[in-house]
C-alpha cells in the first residue's frame, strides 16, 4: 500500500506541474515583451528618436523621477528635460546592462542597471546607474508609466558599457 501511496503522490505532483505550466509560460513571454519595451526606450533615447519614444511612454500619465527631479507627463519630460538634454549631449550612449522584469496582469515592473556616457558642455560623462521602471499593458503592447533612475560616476568595479546591440 505504501508504494501505491508514493506513486499516487508522485502522479499528483506531476499533474499539478502540468496544469501550472501553461499559466507560467505566459509570464516569461510577457516579461520578455516588457524587457523589449525597456530596451527599445533606451535605444530610442540614445538615437534621440522622439517619435519612437512617443509610442513607448504613457503620455500624460507618465511620471519620471531622475535623481531628485520630477517630470509629470511625457510632454513635460520631453520638452523640459529629455529633449533639451539630448540636444546638449554629443556622442551619447545610453544602454541597459541588466533588466529584471516582473509581470502581474496588466502591470509590470523592472529593475535596471545601465550605462550612460556623453560629452556635454566640454566635459565627459561616464556613469553607471540603476533604476526602476513601471509599465502598463495597453492592448497588446507595454508602455512605460513611471521611471526612477539615479546614476553616479563609473567605478572600476562597474560593468562596462554594453555594445550598441544591447548584448
Amino acid at each position: 500500500m505504501a508504494i501505491f501511496s508514493q506513486r499516487l503522490a508522485i502522479f499528483g505532483m506531476l499533474a499539478m506541474i502540468l496544469v501550472a505550466v501553461p499559466g507560467r509560460a505566459q509570464a516569461p513571454t510577457e516579461a520578455r515583451k516588457v524587457e523589449a519595451t525597456i530596451r527599445a526606450a533606451f535605444a530610442a533615447a540614445e538615437r534621440g528618436d522622439m517619435a519612437a519614444l512617443d509610442t513607448l511612454y504613457a503620455g500624460d500619465s507618465l511620471t519620471v523621477f531622475e535623481g531628485a527631479g520630477v517630470n509629470n507627463g511625457w510632454t513635460d519630460y520631453r520638452d523640459n528635460h529629455l529633449g533639451p538634454e539630448l540636444k546638449e549631449m554629443k556622442e551619447f550612449r545610453y544602454r541597459p546592462i541588466a533588466i529584471q522584469a516582473h509581470v502581474s496582469g496588466n502591470l509590470a515592473w523592472a529593475t535596471v542597471q545601465y550605462a550612460l556616457s556623453a560629452q556635454m558642455n566640454g566635459r565627459s560623462i561616464d556613469n553607471f546607474g540603476r533604476g526602476t521602471v513601471i509599465l502598463e499593458k495597453r492592448g497588446a503592447r507595454w508602455v512605460v508609466r513611471h521611471t526612477h533612475t539615479a546614476s553616479r560616476a563609473r567605478r572600476p568595479s562597474d560593468p562596462p558599457m554594453p555594445p550598441s546591440n544591447g548584448r
